[in-house]
């Protein structure tokens, strides 16, 4: 027995005191070593239910005991695996599978192996409120519990920096626009510049890096670079010759494509452009419906497509909507999709993608594990589509404005526009209605 193996074995032996009332094997098995020459046989598992992280013991014959050979799957999402002795199998559920999973264990490139029993998952998902005291009209930074902002949209860098760009929805005073950036951690608002007007903030997943759409000039935006202490500095990118510019530079979202490094941006009239954030050229890479959109965002689980909310004022039956841009075709203008129901007026619908409906959809962006979460802005909730392209609503009652902290039954939210998400799936939303930044914890 490798040491390796060696100290698996004593991780598994001190689980399987915690569960050996319950294994029907009858003895305190000891490391058995694998054969790949005879199957493994998958018997039964403890517990049957649990929520993110649960340590989960899987019984079988001849499993793997190294445990870079071997993959266990809760409804298709990769689970943990921290040891095995060959009989056992300590594995902890992954976050959000389904409420109903079926464990799969796939041994090197051999068949996938089934358990006959399904897990139960249970989700607990709670809001709390992180920063900012309720007074927007005010801009004050300092303390988190005592800063006054009104937070209308987030992003979160990858070192889990909270990026907020601020402007009040009652009077829209210049002294109300503002780029900040909230320290959990020393539990304070730190300003970045002061009586500027910023929209949806975007984090280079790979250098940190932060820009921000505004809407001065049809090429302009701005760009933190952490190398700097994200000191803002005013970007100019080239538009294509030959190419008609949009009229103004009406520009509100922007994003970082995981798969080329380009940033991307929407005009209100329509155009969807790339720009090399090193020489500040841009490209069209397509034309969409004209109408506002605030939030773009990739998904993990379908590469090259970019997915964009439209506000109320979309055109051609896309308002209030969340539509598809295909960047894999080579003419992209005719690969734009609308995923939700044709509801022009919008609304409140969970269920297939194709059937819900929204209400003025504000940001969106998209967790490691491909689940997008939308600021669901007339709705005053927030929404989830499932990598599955399920729509579900997390938090919030639809239709009713309030401030609330709490799980399903009690959490309120007013008129929320921006969602940031850190690495380890927290979700944060600026509750523009509010002017206060929450915070949501799934488990």
């Amino acid at each position: 027995m490798t040491m390796k193996n060696y100290l698996l074995f004593c991780m598994i032996a001190c689980a399987g005191m915690f569960f050996s009332c319950n294994d029907k094997s009858g003895s305190d098995d000891p490391f058995y070593a694998y054969d790949p020459s005879k199957p493994t046989t998958l018997l039964s598992f403890y517990p049957d239910s649990g929520v993110f992280q649960e340590k989960v013991m899987l019984l079988g014959e001849n499993l793997p005991t190294d445990v870079e050979n071997v993959r266990v799957y809760f409804n298709h999402r990769p689970a943990a695996v921290i040891g095995s002795t060959g009989k056992r199998m300590y594995v902890q559920a992954p976050r959000l599978p389904g409420d109903t999973c079926t464990i799969s264990v796939v041994v090197a490139d051999k068949d996938s192996l089934v358990y006959p029993d399904p897990f139960y998952y249970f989700a607990s998902i709670t809001v709390t409120t992180i920063a900012g005291n309720g007074n927007g009209t005010d801009y004050r930074d300092g303390d988190l519990s005592n800063c006054q902002f009104a937070p209308r949209y987030i992003c979160v860098d990858k070192d889990n920096n909270i990026f907020v760009t601020t402007r009040d929805i009652s009077t829209d005073a210049t002294n109300t626009r503002n780029i900040c950036r909230i320290d959990e951690k020393n539990n304070e608002l730190v300003s970045i510049a002061k009586g500027v007007t910023a929209n949806i903030p975007a984090a280079d997943p790979e250098t940190g890096a932060i820009t921000i759409a505004t809407e001065t000039t049809v090429g302009s935006y701005y760009s933190l670079d952490p190398r700097e202490l994200w000191a803002p500095r005013i970007r100019e990118a080239r538009w294509p010759e030959n190419v008609p510019r949009p009229a103004n530079g009406y520009k509100h979202c922007m994003v970082v494509n995981p798969d080329d490094g380009y940033v991307y941006t929407r005009y209100y009239y329509g155009q969807v452009v790339k720009i090399n954030p090193q020489t500040f050229d841009m490209d069209v890479v397509a034309t969409t419906p004209q109408g506002d959109s605030y939030g773009m965002t990739f998904n993990p689980q379908y590469p090259g497509i970019l997915f964009i909310s439209m506000w109320s004022n979309g055109g051609e039956g896309y308002a209030n909507s969340i539509f598809t841009l295909d960047l894999n075709d080579p003419a992209p203008t005719s690969t734009i999709k609308r995923l939700t129901a044709p509801i022009a007026s919008g609304g409140h619908r969970d269920g297939p993608i194709d059937a819900a409906q929204f209400r003025q959809p504000s940001q969106i962006f998209c967790d490691g594990d491909g689940n997008m979460y939308v600021a669901d802005y007339g709705n005053h909730c927030i929404r989830r589509i499932t990598p599955e392209l399920m729509v579900e609503t997390v938090l919030g009652i639809p239709g009713t404005a309030g401030w609330k902290d709490g799980g399903r039954e009690e959490a309120l939210f007013r008129y929320p526009r921006g969602i940031g998400i850190a690495q380890d799936g927290t979700v944060y939303v600026a509750d523009n209605g509010n002017n206060r930044v929450r915070k949501l914890s799934i488990n």
